[in-house]
Formats: structure tokens, C-alpha cells, sequence
């Protein structure tokens, strides 16, 4: 069979074994569940009142790419809802101004990001509330 053009990817790409021979962190299936993962987080914040448990005079959402768009997205979507503020951080370290009032999100996919596990190693020497969120790595590793 003569493939002209970029009919070869699209050949590739309809052969499930070559995807799964690429793809060897499995990322079609988690972002093919991206919608379910969205509906699940929306309950547990929903059913969820930290704000009653904690102090929170912050919050840092620290992350690279992906990670902190979505911080990005929080940051505008709470900008008129909640009284206090939303910074992203895409840094290896903390802003001075954080401390054991900074509610710190963490955010990798791989858990592995140098940046982020940085950061969350600077929240806890700071005392920062910390919430990790990943599919495994060293991120979850400092979480438990």
C-alpha cells in the first residue's frame, strides 16, 4: 500500500497497536476521561467546606503547562466569586508573601515536574495547607 501526504499518520493513528506502542503513558484513555474526572472533582468540591476547617488568607496554584492553564482557569473563574486572591506560580520556588496561610496546590500529571516539586518542598518548610493533584510520581509520594 503507497501512502502519499500525511495519509500515513491517519493510517498510524486508526492502528490501536502502533497507538498503544506510542503511547505508553496510556494519556488517550485520561484525556478521552477528562470529562468524567471534571464531573467527579466539581461533586467533591461541592460536597467539600475547607473553607470552614482552614484559615485561608491565599491560594497558589503552582504548575507547568497544562497544569497551570489550569490553574489560569481557576484564577478567572473565581476572580468575582471568592474574596481572596489566586496567584499561578510556573516558578521553582514560593512567593516571599506565603505561609501556613497559603493554601498551596501542587499540580503534575506525572507527578515528576521539577518546578512543582519544588515548590510544594518550599510550601511545606513555609507550613503552606497543601493539595497535590497527579496520577502518581514523586508528587504523590510527598502527599502521603
Amino acid at each position: 500500500m503507497k501512502l502519499e501526504g500525511n495519509n500515513w499518520l491517519r493510517f498510524m493513528l486508526d492502528d490501536l497497536k502502533v497507538i498503544t506502542e506510542i503511547d505508553k503513558s496510556n494519556m488517550l484513555d485520561a484525556v478521552a476521561s477528562f470529562p468524567d474526572h471534571i464531573t467527579e472533582s466539581k461533586n467533591i468540591v461541592e460536597s467539600s467546606s475547607f473553607g470552614s476547617i482552614y484559615k485561608i488568607d491565599d491560594i497558589v496554584i503552582s504548575g507547568m503547562g497544562a497544569s497551570s492553564i489550569a490553574g489560569d482557569i481557576l484564577q478567572c473563574l473565581f476572580r468575582d466569586r471568592i474574596e481572596i486572591p489566586i496567584y499561578v506560580n510556573r516558578q521553582y520556588d514560593l512567593p516571599k508573601w506565603t505561609n501556613k496561610n497559603t493554601l498551596l496546590i501542587s499540580q503534575s500529571y506525572s507527578g515528576n515536574t521539577e518546578e512543582t516539586l519544588s515548590t510544594f518542598k518550599h510550601g511545606y518548610q513555609k507550613r503552606c495547607k497543601i493539595i497535590g493533584v497527579s496520577s502518581g510520581g514523586k508528587l504523590e509520594e510527598f502527599c502521603e
